[in-house]
Parts: structure tokens; sequence; C-alpha cells
């Protein structure tokens, strides 16, 4: 009796875990890839790009899947095995990041749970020590029904969890657990003096990479491929309590003068140029059209000059004299919103991706010549950058909109849900409400899913555990019964 309730419980908390994690991890996939590409960094020294996403979306896969299997006893002797070898491997690597300190937060639940090596190691000890046991009795594990039916249940959670990831990859993860989740005062916790990042520009020309600094940027014949934030001093674990950070495009901080005001602020997340479409750039400026009249002059100028085919370093703008920089005076619609680019980018690639816009602005204006109300027009917003990992945590979305007010995130949208009607209507709206709201739907989003997948797991198998036994004696009894009749 006792050894059934060992392997019983051993069974639930490994199943469990694993489907949590998987989940958790599945419900955030963009965040899950930047882990998985900290850990290439760190272990590898090298960067998986674009693959670290799909990398990111089978590891949730392959975890999710065997903690249901395990939970059910589906494929008993196959998943015991496979979550054995997960275990060691997890153990290995949060081990090696224990000693060497390479990853200070383990990822082993996305942004809700943040661990750092030790504890992780402690984790993964206690669950190699289950996935051992449980592979040991792997004899005694009883199907809960055919083999049919095993595959299918196999199937029906594996496209659950993969269509989850790809929805939330495609438009913004139905729960919000990073630390720049609605609620969040950007302004709490200030620890900068503690903490200072490295930021690196990747480029690369002729199949090279290579890493430049913000100061010495290659020529136009390289391309830009990514921009890696490191801390560099100070740890992870107090670098997630920072407040968010904002700079003009020289460097300066702005962050105060840009979130200290009465005015709603609209932030467009731009992080990857490479996947800038047409649409977005439609879509931000309409957004500066509908809530603002205008911006500074001075960033016309800029994308002007920073484009231009013979323009020096000398004929550039030079922000520098000032910490507001391209910060100027902005003149907002009655909604006295403020519109935004918050870019992870360098100004070069940031300017470059806006310069569609800026064209449309000026034919827009040349075609307006004749009208006695004609006034030069400019940029419909305003361009602050800040680090990758920062933008990207900030808005999972690349080209997403997020609704700050008074310092505090309310609302977010992906790239392809925002329009002007719906940003309207929310800062019309009582912020604090809408605040709530978002922070509710994630709260109920987590519990209830999690709550469903287990409770359907443990439901489905004591269901399914009937059945097979009512069909098996039922068979047994009718074989029996076969048998005497040939003996007579």
């Amino acid at each position: 009796m006792f050894w059934k309730l060992l392997r019983k419980a051993a069974r639930y908390l490994v199943g469990i875990v694993f489907i949590a994690s998987g989940f958790l991890k599945g419900v955030d996939p963009v965040g899950t890839s930047l882990k998985v590409k900290e850990y290439f960094h760190a272990f590898l020294g090298m960067d998986p790009g674009h693959w670290a996403l799909w990398l990111g979306i089978a590891l949730c896969a392959v975890e999710f899947l065997t903690g249901v299997c395990i939970l059910k006893v589906i494929k008993f002797r196959f998943f015991s095995l496979i979550a054995l070898l997960m275990s060691l491997f997890f153990a290995g690597v949060t081990l090696y990041s224990a000693i060497t300190g390479k990853v200070e937060d383990c990822g082993c639940f996305g942004d809700v749970i943040h661990l750092e090596p030790w504890p992780s190691f402690y984790k993964n000890v206690v669950l190699v020590a289950l996935t051992a046991y449980l592979y040991s009795q792997r004899h005694r594990a009883r199907p809960i029904a055919g083999n049919f039916w095993q595959w299918a249940f196999m199937l029906g959670y594996a496209v659950f969890i993969v269509g989850l990831a790809v929805y939330s990859m495609r438009e913004l993860p139905p729960a919000d657990l990073t630390d720049f989740r609605p609620g969040r005062d950007l302004f709490k916790g200030d620890s900068t003096a503690l903490v200072k990042y490295k930021t690196e520009i990747i480029y690369s020309k002729d199949g090279v990479r290579k890493s430049f600094s913000l100061n010495h940027l290659p020529d136009s014949t390289w391309k830009y491929e990514e921009t890696i934030s490191t801390v560099v001093e100070g740890s992870e674990k107090v670098a997630r309590q920072m407040p968010f950070l904002l700079k003009d495009a020289a460097g300066e901080d702005v962050t105060e003068s840009v979130l200290k005001t009465e005015a709603p602020l609209v932030f467009i997340s731009f992080y990857d140029a490479s996947t800038i479409t047409p649409d977005d750039l439609g879509k931000l400026k309409n957004l500066g059209d509908s809530l603002s009249q205008g911006s500074s002059q001075r960033l016309s100028h800029t994308i002007s000059a920073l484009n231009s085919d013979d323009a020096t370093t000398a004929q550039k703008p030079d922000y520098s004299s000032s910490a507001l920089g391209f910060i100027d005076a902005f003149s907002s619609s009655s909604l006295g919103a403020q519109v935004y680019v918050l870019s992870a980018m360098t100004e070069d690639e940031t300017v470059k991706s806006l310069q569609p816009i800026a064209d449309a602005i000026e034919k827009e204006a040349i075609s307006d010549v004749f009208s006695s109300s004609y006034t030069q027009r400019s940029l419909p917003f305003r361009i602050v950058y800040s680090d990758f990992k920062s933008v990207i945590t900030f808005n999972r979305s690349n080209g997403g909109a997020t609704y700050v007010n008074k310092g505090i995130i309310v609302k977010k949208w992906s790239a392809a849900k925002y329009s002007n009607t719906k940003i309207i209507s929310a800062i019309t709206k009582n912020p604090y409400m809408l605040t709530k709201g978002s922070e509710e739907h994630s709260r109920v989003f987590l519990i209830v899913s999690l709550a469903i997948i287990i409770g359907m797991a443990l439901i489905i198998r004591l269901i399914f555990k009937a059945i097979y036994k009512t069909v098996k004696g039922t068979v047994d009894v009718l074989e029996k019964i076969g048998d005497d009749d040939n003996q007579n």
C-alpha cells in the first residue's frame, strides 16, 4: 500500500511540475526564446537567431506533453524515460550555471517564478530522484485506454500547447507575466545606480557576424542583426526591479521627462527592423495623426539628414547639448495623448525603418502647398530608445502598442490588434479600471487554464481507467466462459 501511494504521489508531482513548466513557457514563447538565446550565449558562445523561438516552442511542447502523459499514464514507459533524461539534463545545466554564474535565472517557470541557479538545481535533483523512481516502476503502469485513444490524447494535447504558443507568438500572451505587465509602476524601485548594462550591436557581412559598440558602428555595407544587452555590474535580480529606462538619440536619459506627465502616453515598440511591415508603418502614422497634431520639426530634419547620401557627421543634428535631445515641445489633440516610437534598434536603423512615413508626410505637405492653412508638417510622434531586453519585455509584439498613464502601464495591444478606435476608447476610460481588468484577465487565465488542464487529465484518467477495467473484466469473463465450453 505504501509503495502504491508513493508511486501515485511521485506521478502527480512530476506530472504537475512538467505541465506547469511547459504551459508557462508556452504562454510566452517570445520570453522563452530570450532565455534559450541566453543559454546558447552562456554555454556555446553562439546565437541561434530566429531558431530560438522554435526551439523554445518545441521545449515547452515536450515538457507539457510529458507532464500530461505521466499524469494520465499514457505511453508511460516512453515518457517516464523522457522525464528522467530531461531532469538529468536540466540538473546538469543548472549546476553549471550555479558554479559559473553565467545564467542567474533558470527560466524554469517562465516569468511567473524566478529561481536562481542553486535553488533550481536542488529542485531538479528532487525531480531526478522522482523520475528515476517512476522509470524503475514503469512495468507497473496500467494504461487507461487502448493504443488508438492514447495516441489521440497525445495528439490533442500537442495541438493545444503548440497552438497556444503560436497564438501567443503572433498576438500577445493571454497572460502577461513580464516585469512590465499592466499595473506596473515604471517609477517604482529605482536602482539604476546599482546596475549597469553593456550594449552590443551585432552586424553581419559576407556570412561573418561581428559585435560593435554604440559609438563605433560599421558602414552601410554591413547588415544589422540584433542588439544584445547584458548586465555588467549588479545582478539580474536587481535589474528586474529597475524602472523603465528611456534615452534619446544621443544616449541621454529622458525617462523622467517622458513619463512624468499628466498626458496619456502611447508607445509603439520596434525591436526588429526585418519584420516591420508597411501595414505597421501605416497604422503608426494614422495613430500619430489621430492623437497628435504635430511634433518637433527636428525629427523630420533628423530623418532627412541621416538618410541623405552625402550626409556627413558634421551635417547631422547634434543633440548632446540637452538631455531632452529631440524631445521637444509637443502639440497634441484634445485628448492630450502623446505618441512615441520605442526603439531597441540603432538610430540609423530606426530612422531608416521610419523613412516611408517621412516620405508620405512630405508628399502630403507638397500636395497641400496651395492651401492657405498650409504649414510644414513633421512626424506625428517622437522617438525614444531603450535596450533590446526592455523593449521586447515592454511589449512582446514587434510594432505593438502600450498605453501608459501617469507612469502606470494600463493596457497592451499586439501590432495586429491595435487600432485608433481601440486606443482612443481606452484613453477616454478610467485607467484604474482598465488596469485592474488587464491584471484580472491574466490571473484568471492562468488559474483557470492550469486547473482545467490538470483537472481534465485526472478526470479523464479516472473515467477511462474505470472503462478499461470494465471492458477488461468483461473480456476475461467471456474468455473464461469460452474455455469452460471448450472443456465440456
